[in-house]
Formats: structure tokens, C-alpha cells, sequence
């Protein structure tokens, strides 16, 4: 009877330590804004800076959130990566990438290179995958639209490419989804 009793309180203990923890990291529903682990920061220096240039170093800033899936892994990391114009960005926005972790790394299932913010969580799901909606605009492209950028089953893709500028790209019609990425304001630095 003590040893419940016990057991009961350390469990309530536990959800009260563990709500606010999560809830600091923003949690809910199917995505949660995190801190980048130390392996996601050595696997996107490689990956974005192979060459180890001191300029991207000095500039790199990104932004992640990881989204749930239903596939085996059972979660994804969409990347905002930003920095000055030249770089990460340019007239059409910053790089997204979409990250599977694999082994003890990570796997590139999606890079996009004119994603302009909010980025969408929608509903919708290709091959067990979400489907992200993002902002295409600027680089010749007036008026800006929302495209979806699903999973083709191999990569993520508009379709048949990672240009959401040219067709085939699909624009969001009336799906609604939940704001994942709004701003660059809590972005951190890649070389911290």
C-alpha cells in the first residue's frame, strides 16, 4: 500500500516536471520547435559547408522544427537554413531542407531552395509523409503563392522537382495547416 502510494506521487511528480519541460519546446499536435542536437549540427556543417569556408560559418543561422510522420522513423526535421543574400538566401528566399534521422545521422529526403516564410504543416500526406506548404515569391515570381511540396516516395519534391517556381509545382488551395516556421527571430546559429 506505501509502495503505491509512493509510486503514485513520483508519477505526478514526473507530469509535473515533464509538462512544462515539453511545453517549453513548444510540443503540440504533429510538430514541436527544437534545439538542434549537437549530430544535427555536425551533420549540416558537412552538408552545407564541406569546404569549411569562413564566411558560411560566420552567417549560417537555421531554424529547426520536427514534424511526426507515419512512416518507420516516425519523425522528420524541417531545417530553415538562412544567412545573407548570396549564401542561403536570395530574391526567392531561403533554403528548407527535410531531414530523416538514419543510423547515427541524418538523411536528406527534401532540399528546396526558394522558401520564403511561413512554413505550413498541411494535413495532407503522400506516402505516409506530410505534405509542407510554403511561400514562393520574389526572383520573378509576382504575385507569391503557396506551394505544396510533397513526398514523391523517394525525395521530397513539387512533383518531379525541388523548384517550386516552375511547373509542375502545385499551389495550396484552401488547405488549411498549421504555421511551423514563421520567422528567423529564434534561429541559432550553425557554428555556436
Amino acid at each position: 500500500m506505501k509502495m503505491q502510494f509512493v509510486t503514485r506521487v513520483l508519477w505526478l511528480v514526473l507530469l509535473g516536471v515533464a509538462m512544462p519541460f515539453g511545453a517549453a519546446f513548444g510540443q503540440h499536435d504533429n510538430a514541436s520547435s527544437n534545439r538542434p542536437s549537437e549530430a544535427l549540427k555536425a551533420f549540416l556543417r558537412t552538408y552545407l559547408n564541406p569546404r569549411q569556408e569562413d564566411r558560411i560559418k560566420e552567417t549560417t543561422q537555421i531554424t529547426v522544427v520536427s514534424v511526426k510522420t507515419e512512416a518507420e522513423a516516425g519523425e522528420e526535421l524541417v531545417v530553415y537554413v538562412s544567412g545573407p543574400q548570396g549564401s542561403w538566401c536570395g530574391t526567392g528566399g531561403c533554403m528548407m531542407l527535410i531531414l530523416e534521422p538514419f543510423q547515427s545521422s541524418f538523411k536528406v529526403l527534401g532540399r528546396v531552395t526558394i522558401v520564403q516564410l511561413p512554413i505550413r504543416l498541411l494535413p495532407s500526406r503522400k506516402h505516409r509523409h506530410p505534405d509542407i506548404g510554403v511561400w514562393v515569391q520574389g526572383g520573378g515570381i509576382q504575385p507569391g503563392y503557396e506551394a505544396v511540396v510533397s513526398f514523391d516516395g523517394t525525395n521530397y519534391s513539387a512533383t518531379y522537382s525541388d523548384n517550386l517556381s516552375t511547373p509542375p509545382a502545385q499551389p495550396v488551395n484552401g488547405i488549411k495547416g498549421k504555421k511551423i516556421i514563421t520567422t528567423t527571430d529564434n534561429s541559432i546559429p550553425l557554428y555556436e
